[in-house]
């Protein structure tokens, strides 16, 4: 996995390194993060703050983006890998539940699969309680 910075505005070395490890962290052993920039940069905005930050991510099979933004660039950046790392996680939690554990059983169906579930025995067994 690909990691490039396109910093406007300066921040500490040791955020960039927690958060180049936290995504590292969340991408290892998976191979479906292939390439994440991150962007942060001061904004001018009277009303958003002073400090925005976005991650964006190509992932299999779609693009991920986290933007946050906030007074400070630190919590800015903070903040927008915390909703990366829940995008992360909500892809793949998709991916799992859409793949499945196979074929659902219906309710009505026979558990020990027999499939000897013929109207005349059921008929016949209603009949019986009927007496």
């Amino acid at each position: 996995m690909d990691i490039r910075w396109h910093v406007v505005t300066e921040f500490s070395q040791s955020c960039r390194e927690t958060v180049e490890a936290r995504i590292n962290k969340l991408a290892g052993g998976q191979k479906d993060l292939i390439h994440v920039v991150i962007h942060v940069e001061g904004s001018k905005h009277h009303q958003h703050g002073a400090a925005e930050a976005k991650i964006r991510c190509q992932a299999k099979g779609r693009e991920l983006i986290a933007h946050e933004r906030d007074e400070e660039p630190e919590i800015a950046l903070t903040r927008a890998v915390d909703a990366f790392e829940r995008e992360v996680r909500s892809m793949r939690s998709k991916r799992r539940n859409h793949r499945g554990s196979g074929r659902i059983r219906a309710v009505e169906e026979d558990v020990d699969g027999s499939g000897d579930d013929s109207d005349t025995d059921k008929d016949a067994l209603i009949s019986e309680g009927m007496d």
